[in-house]
């Protein structure tokens, strides 16, 4: 493989005393003093001083460029995941291929551990590719698939019209605060939060004040009546990556007119918006009916929100329970 990637790799050495090193854009090494903290102890009754360099050269690192196809196996061609192995003909595969690898090379019959290997692959890390809308994470390198799948900055599209937006869903959030003047709120999960029911095709941000997750609540007409659907702004929401789940109870009342209401609870569907705001065909949703918007005393209705997560077992058993096809809520009537 031709291409190349940046790797981080801790430099091996001795302890004992001696100058930090640090590479230079030009291949060179620069030594450098400072941070070298020195601890001088006595030996017997002699008074003999020892100078003891608390940092060592294992604790140094660099950036350096190296061939892709030095991290993959030459088997499945995927990165290498220690431990990693040599056949008698000099190819290097991962622990998954080594049992099958004779079928393809005559002379694989011994193997041998590549200890050295195993260590470099333990630590090589490249940036994020997510760098660029904020994340700052250096990933282990065959972890790479596992970080982007749970990146919090994984980029999201901006569902306003004609805006094409391509940024991490906390930068998202601010740009639809401030350019497309939807109301952005902070939330405490397991707490309901009040807001206005959003117009058609209207939106309100709403932003986990504990982790930074963002939320998109829309509207959309649903014959006479009002959909309102809520889902959470990232680009991946798989639970198995490690991705926090979230379940939400959404319903609209009335303050004077507390006799009926309308509520809807589920889990929280993600979205990275890349078709604009979630049509309510594609999800659950709460449909608002004529005779809560426009209630006879003129209040305006009341949306209550609450979000609670949940852990990745409780996510799986409601996406199990759930059919195939999403069926609108009913609306029901309370009596106090």
């Amino acid at each position: 493989m031709s291409e190349q990637r940046r790797v981080s790799t801790p430099e091996s050495g001795h302890g004992g005393k001696r100058p930090r090193e640090q590479a230079t854009p030009g291949g060179g090494i620069k030594q450098e003093r400072r941070g070298q903290e020195q601890v001088e102890a006595s030996q017997g009754g002699e008074g003999v001083g020892a100078v003891v360099t608390v940092q060592t050269m294992e604790e140094l690192e660099m950036n350096i460029r190296i061939p892709v196809a030095r991290l993959h196996c030459h088997a499945c061609l995927l990165p290498f995941k220690p431990p990693t192995f040599k056949c008698e003909a000099g190819h290097v595969v991962c622990s998954t291929c080594r049992d099958g690898h004779g079928q393809a090379c005559a002379h694989a019959t011994i193997y041998t551990s590549c200890v050295e290997l195993d260590d470099i692959v333990r630590d090589a890390k490249v940036p994020c590719a997510y760098s660029e809308y904020g994340c700052t994470s250096w990933v282990v390198y065959h972890e790479v698939a596992d970080h982007h799948r749970s990146c919090r900055c994984g980029p999201c599209f901006c569902p306003g019209s004609d805006c094409e937006l391509f940024t991490s869903p906390a930068r998202l959030a601010e740009h639809l605060g401030t350019h497309h003047a939807w109301p952005v709120t902070k939330i405490a999960y397991g707490k309901p939060s009040k807001l206005a029911v959003p117009g058609p095709q209207g939106g309100q941000v709403l932003v986990g004040e504990t982790d930074g997750c963002v939320f998109l609540v829309s509207a959309f007409a649903f014959g006479g009546a009002t959909a309102v659907s809520l889902v959470c702004v990232r680009m991946s929401g798989d639970a198995a990556a490690g991705v926090p789940q979230f379940r939400c109870k959404l319903w609209v009342e009335v303050d004077s007119n507390k006799e009926n209401l309308v509520l809807v609870t589920s889990m929280v569907a993600s979205s990275d918006l890349s078709g604009g705001f979630v049509a309510a065909n594609q999800g659950m949703f709460l449909a608002v009916p004529p005779e809560l918007l426009h209630d006879s005393s003129g209040e305006a209705p009341i949306l209550s929100v609450r979000i609670d997560r949940v852990t990745a077992a409780a996510a799986a058993a409601a996406a199990a329970a759930r059919s195939p096809s999403a069926t609108p809520p009913s609306r029901f009537t309370k009596r106090l």
